[in-house]
């Protein structure tokens, strides 16, 4: 069972690692995202969110293989709070992206407005909200009241980003075939399909939690136990789920992705290619006792050679070579040359 845990966040972490990071260096450099600038932003921003949740999962692998299953107090404290922060950020992004992408399927020309700046500027202030959640968990003492506060509160701020997510979710299905009833096939569905994956991805990892802590409430603790077992990996999937699902749905990011695919194989196809054009001359070397030089060498001396003549050098010598003949050549050479033969006519005199 530790095997299977070990393994199955080892493939969580690599996937949010490349994932996450493909995410933003395409969306950013090369434009592979091609949807609204909101949305753009949105999705930028929950990257970042589950790339320092997997950040934070690979202290707790590495501490785990240091100090055991208990790690120290520090890394406890200082773990639970970001992780409770990076969850409730990606929630929160999860619910902004949906309710955004109603909004510009009900309001498409205010939403069109919208510069990234603004966009930016929300999803700061989400950052800073988020802030204050794991606050709760830190208190730690052995009153009840406070036990139960502190899971009331996970409850409510699951619940109500949960209830977000979904009715703006089934609003923007409604609000879509709406549209598509009026216009045609004029909607563009990769954002939508892009979005509803998203929070589909979303729901099944909260419900795990939410359950979890309803159970708890209830002092119902083995079952609670049980579906905490389940919210481990559902939490996790959540994190690593982004990248596959924009993969699956959106045109611009797989065409990207296929286009990057190939230069690497190219690349990896002329590598081996060279690797192995110089074992085969070295071979072919030995055998004949010959020095081995690799493939590339005599280009590279040709080329070489040519550089270090200068240029105009071959037109500088045949006009030294033309200076070095004596200048009366030219005038023996024409006295050479057959004479033309000249008549010439008698001078006649006549006397009176």
């Amino acid at each position: 069972m530790v095997v299977l845990w070990i393994s199955f966040s080892v493939f969580v972490i690599l996937s949010s690692f490349l994932g996450d990071t493909t995410i933003l260096v395409g969306s950013i450099k090369y434009n592979a995202l091609i949807l609204s600038k909101s949305t753009v932003a949105i999705m930028q921003h929950l990257a970042v969110s589950d790339l320092l949740t997997s950040c934070l999962y690979t202290i707790f692998l590495i501490s785990h293989a240091f100090t055991g299953p208990e790690p120290c107090n520090f890394i406890l404290k200082l773990g639970g709070y970001f992780f409770y922060y990076n969850i409730y950020a990606s929630y929160s992004f999860t619910a902004a992206l949906t309710t955004v992408k109603l909004l510009s399927i009900k309001y498409p020309f205010r939403v069109r407005l919208w510069t990234k700046r603004k966009v930016h500027l929300v999803c700061v202030i989400i950052w800073v909200l988020c802030l204050l959640s794991p606050i709760p968990y830190q208190l730690h003492t052995t009153r009840k009241i406070f036990l139960q506060a502190k899971i009331w509160f996970e409850i409510v701020i699951e619940l109500l980003l949960l209830l977000l997510v979904v009715f703006t979710s089934a609003w923007l299905i409604y609000e879509a075939f709406k549209v598509l009833r009026k216009r045609g096939n004029r909607i563009r569905r990769e954002g939508l399909l892009t979005v509803i994956a998203t929070a589909v991805v979303f729901t099944i990892s909260v419900l795990p939690g939410l359950v979890t802590n309803i159970a708890y409430q209830q002092a119902d603790y083995d079952s609670g136990d049980k579906v905490q077992k389940v919210y481990y990996y559902t939490v996790r999937i959540n994190v690593m789920a982004n990248f596959y699902i924009y993969s699956l749905t959106v045109t611009s990011f797989r065409k990207f992705l296929l286009e990057r695919a190939r230069l690497f194989k190219n690349f990896i196809c002329c590598t081996t290619a060279a690797v192995e054009e110089n074992i085969t001359r070295s071979h072919t070397r030995v055998k004949n006792g010959q020095k081995f030089q690799p493939a590339g060498t005599e280009m590279t001396r040709v080329t070489n050679h040519s550089k270090q003549q200068p240029a105009g050098t071959e037109i500088k010598r045949m006009a030294n070579q033309l200076e070095e003949q004596p200048a009366a050549t030219e005038v023996r050479g024409m006295a050479n040359e057959p004479k033309e033969q000249v008549t010439r006519t008698p001078h006649c005199e006549y006397t009176v």
